[in-house]
C-alpha cells in the first residue's frame, strides 16, 4: 500500500508537468499522455523491483525525454536537432523542464480561481477580447470585468510569489 501512496503523490507531483515536458518537444499534445503515462508505468515497475530511483523527477524526464525524441526521429521527414522549444525558438532541456513546472503551477492556479474570474482571465489572455467585448458577451459591466481581471492577476501574482520564493 505505501507504494501505492508513493505512486500517486508522484504522479500528483509530476504528471502535469511532464505533460507540459513533452509539449515542448513534440509541439503538440497528441500522444504527449500515452508517453507520460508510460514514463509512470516504467517508474511504477522499478518501485516494485524495488529499485526507487533517486530522482524520480529526473527518472520521469529521462524517459519523457527519449520518447520525445524517438518519437520525432520516427515521424520526421529531416533531422530532429532532439532540443525542446517554446513558442519561438528552442530552448534547453532544462530550460523546458523549468518551464514546464512553472506552466503546470500556473494552469493549476488559473483552474482554481472562481468560476467567473478564470472565465473572463481567459477571455482577456487566451482569446485577446478587450474588456468591453467581454462585458458584451457577458452581459455585466466593463468595471465588472476589469475588476476580476485584476482580482485574477493578483491572486496568480501572490501564488507565485509563495511558490517561487
Amino acid at each position: 500500500m505505501a507504494r501505492f501512496q508513493k505512486i500517486d503523490e508522484l504522479f500528483r507531483l509530476f504528471y502535469k508537468p511532464m505533460c507540459i515536458y513533452a509539449t515542448h518537444y513534440l509541439g503538440n499534445t497528441e500522444g504527449v499522455e500515452d508517453i507520460v503515462q508510460d514514463a509512470f508505468l516504467s517508474l511504477w515497475q522499478k518501485m516494485e523491483d524495488g529499485l526507487e530511483p533517486a530522482s524520480p523527477k529526473s527518472y520521469l524526464s529521462s524517459i519523457v525525454h527519449n520518447a520525445c525524441v524517438d518519437r520525432l526521429r520516427r515521424e520526421a521527414s529531416h533531422p530532429v536537432s532532439g532540443l525542446p522549444s517554446d513558442m519561438e525558438a528552442p530552448v534547453s532541456d532544462e530550460e523546458a523542464l523549468d518551464r514546464s513546472f512553472a506552466e503546470a503551477w500556473l494552469w493549476t492556479a488559473i483552474d482554481e480561481l472562481p468560476e467567473g474570474r478564470r472565465r473572463m482571465l481567459l477571455m482577456h489572455k487566451r482569446e485577446g477580447l478587450s474588456c468591453a467585448e467581454i462585458a458584451s458577451r457577458l452581459g455585466v459591466s466593463e468595471g465588472t470585468v476589469k475588476n476580476q481581471i485584476s482580482r485574477a492577476l493578483k491572486s496568480l501574482r501572490k501564488g507565485a510569489w509563495k511558490i517561487f520564493s
